[in-house]
């Protein structure tokens, strides 16, 4: 075959196809999820809930989990609080942020956060939110 050949299938392959059409990415959703690692809130949701969401959708759920006993991640969480205008009667772990939604504990994440995925994903997928990027 000859270069110019293989040059052109090659091209022809990373571009769709020869009419120019693409295949849309696929929709993802991502959130993070602030934790405690003595918090045994955290570890249901963390070990129960979050793990046959992530086999249900796969790669298109993505949750980045920042563990608030690292300095750095403890002053991101109240940064993102402050943001959310979460109340302080509110602050507490598990806290998942996802796209303009805040969920806490170990009762709410499980009961809305399918539902959030579903509406993210029907929307075309949301990203980390600006202020935890």
């Amino acid at each position: 075959m000859s270069r110019i050949l293989v040059v052109t299938l090659v091209l022809t392959l990373l571009m769709g196809c020869s009419s120019g059409a693409t295949t849309p990415a696929k929709p993802v959703v991502r959130a993070v999820l602030f934790y405690s690692t003595t918090c045994p809130h955290c570890h249901y949701v963390m070990e129960q809930v979050l793990p046959p969401l992530q086999k249900q959708y796969g790669d298109r759920l993505e949750i980045r989990m920042l563990e608030v006993s690292d300095e750095n991640n403890r002053q991101l969480w109240v940064k993102a609080m402050d943001a959310y205008k979460v109340p302080n009667d509110w602050r507490g772990v598990p806290m998942l942020f996802i796209g303009d939604k805040v969920l806490v504990g170990s009762q709410d994440i499980p009961e809305q956060l399918p539902g959030l995925i579903e509406q993210y994903l029907a929307a075309g997928g949301v990203d980390y939110p600006d202020i935890l990027k």
